[in-house]
């Protein structure tokens, strides 16, 4: 999957309210990215992987602090992921 392909996906944007949906979506950019041939989103999704299963701790145990590393992994992977798309040139 290339990178354009990535952009395409962002244009696509997340559920608004459902959870379930936005991880899904989440999962499957973290997916795009790792297969993008791009190594920096590639570094940086296998990175986020990690977040989800700290997510799912979080679940099972209610460690906030588990939760507030999550969210910065995923919220720098957002910066990454729209440089990286914001980087390629307009058609």
């Amino acid at each position: 999957m290339s990178l354009v392909k990535v952009a395409r996906m962002l244009e696509r944007r997340p559920p608004d309210s459902r959870f379930r949906e936005q991880l899904f979506w989440l999962v499957d950019l973290v997916y795009a990215c790792k297969s993008s041939g791009d190594a920096e989103l590639m570094k940086h999704a296998r990175f986020v992987e990690g977040a989800l299963g700290n997510l799912g701790e979080f679940m099972q145990t209610g460690d906030s602090e588990l939760l507030t590393q999550a969210s910065a992994r995923v919220e720098d992977f957002a910066r990454v992921v729209k440089a990286a798309v914001d980087a390629l040139p307009k058609e």
